[in-house]
């Protein structure tokens, strides 16, 4: 994960237009993403002065690579993200360079159609004098910008002590601002799989959309199979209360084993390149450079479907020897008059450790209680929160931004020893994603009651997919890896993605009130959680974790503007 930052000019000085607008203040919320290394590079492009500055915090390759990276004809590159791909970045090497020198040889948009992973990026071509920028076909990392006719600043968070107006780039396709014209205009070039137009923002700089870009496995947000299988259906009837023999039932059938079978398979190697992929140190042993059994990996756990999976198959890839942290955060409640903690999450978290426990009896699970009193929660919110979820500024913003920050810390008790821990991971997995694959919400029951229509469920699943990079993991990066930790989401892996919408929302979920919640919710996943021997989880129902956490107000509307932002 790093901090990249850009500032663009035109006919002036850099530095005036940073104090006016007190730009300065951004640079200490990219160093908590990149604490390994800095660099920055000043230098004028055409009429504008440019003030590149990359925030470096090392998750691939044996040695830290600089940022920004410059070539000797002076192309220019801020890098902000992972590289998946299967062999497109040799071991041990930092996928920063490689996809630098693919850029400068195929260009921008062939090198980012056939990239899989998350990342944001600005990239100066020298030769067409102009800055390209992005983010992934998801939007997974953040990236924001501020433009008029004479001042550009593009960064990966940007805090409201600016007086900039910042708004999160589109994750809808890729941008382009060329320098040499004598009115700026930025040009945008759509995912063939956006479904509308990119939004003018108010950036006070108009927008042309161009050629179409596609991406090499995610073409389209539209389920793919029109139908649905009726022995799936005829199945699904069979339900009698009796949870394990239902699932064990549908997993005799050959084609829902067959299909549990895939998506475990792809989930499992998007588990693994995730967990593997990083440099063999953790925070404490960065700097000194020596192998260490430290926890290397974290997992925001609230004990839930979701994250139990990702912490049982990263069981599978990470060395015995070494632990891995399971993070569970809860609230207190201040109309109480006793510190409480034992919250809905921390009750399932603690009953799906012991799941663990007797699946992988030889893994070091360390358990890491987070008990967030309301006056910290309260001076954290306003001194420092507030800026990583700016721009955006909901009531859910404001609950779901807080328990992700506070989670991601890693700081509490250490189950069974009673002592402070902070974990010293620098990876952690998220489960965010998979509910809108998979049809989580119990909005999305609520309108299969309403219309029976398997087309409407599937736009509204497609919908939500479509717009996760806006409304949700954007602003989840930005609390992640303040921390100096590399967020990374298993669910919205783009062959997963792929495999996924190929297949009828019936082959996801089945949301008929013949099927109660916490059994057809998220039906492909709660199969695969069942055989790969969950039993408790596999039935647990879907609990958002604002409220899991009891951080919100459920009187409160999640879209309203939070005040206490």
């Amino acid at each position: 994960m790093c901090g990249i930052f850009l500032h663009l000019v035109k006919n002036g000085e850099h530095q005036h237009v940073c104090t006016e607008h007190n730009v300065d203040s951004i640079d200490n919320l990219l160093s908590n993403r990149g604490p390994d290394a800095k660099d920055e590079l000043k230098l004028m492009l055409c009429d504008w002065s440019a003030y590149f500055v990359g925030h470096v915090l090392q998750t691939q390759g044996q040695s830290i690579c600089k940022q920004p990276l410059k070539n000797e004809n002076g192309h220019i590159m801020l890098w902000n993200g992972d590289v998946f791909n299967n062999s497109y970045v040799a071991e041990n090497e930092c996928d920063s360079v490689e996809v630098f020198k693919n850029i400068v040889r195929d260009g921008v948009l062939q090198t980012v159609s056939e990239l899989a992973g998350p990342y944001a990026f600005i990239y100066y071509d020298s030769e067409e004098k102009c800055i390209w920028l992005g983010r992934d076909v998801i939007g997974r990392h953040s990236l924001l910008w501020s433009t008029t006719p004479e001042s550009i600043v593009i960064t990966s968070v940007a805090g409201v002590n600016s007086t900039l107006i910042f708004n999160e780039i589109p994750s809808k396709g890729i941008f382009k601002l060329d320098l040499k014209s004598p009115t700026l205009v930025i040009d945008f070039y759509p995912w063939s799989h956006s479904q509308d137009a990119c939004p003018q923002f108010n950036l006070q700089v108009p927008i042309r959309t161009k050629s179409t870009l596609r991406h090499f496995l995610i073409d389209s947000f539209v389920h793919k199979d029109p139908n649905p299988c009726l022995d799936d259906l005829k199945a699904y009837s069979g339900y009698s209360n009796n949870v394990g023999d239902f699932f064990a039932h549908l997993l005799e059938q050959s084609e829902i084993s067959d299909r549990v079978e895939t998506f475990a398979s792809i989930l499992s190697k998007s588990v693994k390149v995730r967990t593997e992929k990083q440099p063999e140190f953790c925070k404490l042993c960065i700097s000194t450079r020596k192998p260490c059994s430290h926890s290397k990996l974290g997992i925001l756990f609230s004990g839930g479907l979701d994250s139990t999976v990702l912490a049982l198959l990263a069981d599978k890839f990470v060395p015995p020897e070494t632990s891995i942290d399971l993070f569970n955060v809860a609230f207190e409640n201040p109309t109480k008059n006793t510190k409480d903690y034992s919250v809905p999450d921390r009750k399932t978290g603690l009953a799906s450790l012991k799941e663990l426990e007797t699946l992988c009896p030889k893994r070091i699970w360390n358990f890491v209680k987070i008990d967030v009193t309301h006056a910290e929660l309260t001076e954290k919110r306003i001194d420092h929160i507030s800026n990583l979820i700016y721009p955006l500024d909901t009531v859910l913003d404001d609950s779901l931004g807080c328990a992700v920050w506070f989670a991601a810390r890693g700081s509490g008790i250490l189950l069974g020893t009673g002592q402070p821990y902070t974990s010293p991971a620098r990876i952690v997995l998220l489960g965010m994603g998979v509910d809108e694959l998979l049809g989580g919400y119990m909005r999305y029951r609520t309108e299969w009651r309403r219309t029976q229509c398997w087309q409407r469920l599937g736009d509204s699943l497609t919908a939500d997919l479509a717009r996760i990079g806006h409304r949700n993991l954007g602003r989840d990066n930005r609390m992640v890896s303040d921390h100096g930790r590399q967020p990374r989401t298993p669910y919205l892996d783009e062959h997963l993605i792929a495999f996924i919408l190929s297949l009828h929302p019936s082959k996801r979920c089945y949301l008929s009130d013949t099927l109660p919640v916490g059994v057809g919710d998220k039906l492909l996943l709660r199969l695969a959680a069942w055989k790969l021997g969950l039993r408790n989880c596999a039935t647990l129902p879907k609990r958002a974790m604002q409220f899991g956490s009891r951080i919100a107000n459920s009187k409160e509307k999640g879209d309203h503007v939070s005040y206490r932002l």
